[in-house]
């Protein structure tokens, strides 16, 4: 397990979605200390990447470390 802290959230960008997903996505990432994307979620629409984003930020914001797990 590797954990950081001080991470920030990026603003919702537009991001590739999977194969065989129809349409434009949108995502934010999760950035460690050193500006390195750890997780980036993947949206259909900018509005929804928009409100998830607003909820991570808070939750971001809040958080003593972020651990990844595996």
């Amino acid at each position: 397990m590797t954990a950081y802290q001080n991470c920030e959230v990026s603003e919702v960008m537009q991001v590739t979605l999977p194969s065989g997903v129809a349409g434009a996505g949108y995502g934010f990432s999760i950035r460690s200390e050193n500006k390195r994307p750890l997780v980036t979620p993947s949206f259909g629409t900018r509005e929804d990447a928009e409100q998830a984003r607003a909820e991570v930020v808070n939750a971001v914001e809040k958080a003593i470390e972020v651990t990844l797990q595996g």
